[in-house]
């Protein structure tokens, strides 16, 4: 059920279920393409919550947007008729394969010693 439909055409609903969504990301259609660097450090910066819905009372965990927002404002969207906010979860993927990656480099550095 669409609860509303914001002046740039964005909706905003409740609980969406769906077997697979797909993201666009096909290299044809980006530029400037460079590896996320210093993941850790972004990652340590993020704060993972618990928290209830006002609306529902319904328990869940997440992010605060505006949190995000200080470290990967990519990550946020801004409905423009009720100044919301949301994240991006699904493109948080690449930054934590980066972190996962820069831990393996650690560990296998500490493993040599």
């Amino acid at each position: 059920k669409v609860v509303a439909r914001d002046a740039s055409g964005d909706f905003s609903a409740g609980t969406i279920t769906a077997s697979n969504f797909n993201t666009t990301s096909d290299i044809r259609l980006k530029d400037n393409i460079r590896t996320f660097e210093s993941a850790m450090d972004v990652v340590s910066q993020l704060r993972g919550v618990r928290f209830s819905w006002k609306e529902t009372g319904v328990e869940t965990v997440g992010l605060i947007a505006q949190e995000v927002e200080k470290v990967l404002p990519e990550l946020i969207g801004t409905n423009a008729d009720t100044g919301l906010k949301s994240v991006s979860y699904a493109n948080m993927v690449a930054v934590l394969i980066e972190a996962v990656k820069e831990l393996k480099a650690e560990i296998e550095e500490l493993k040599k010693r």
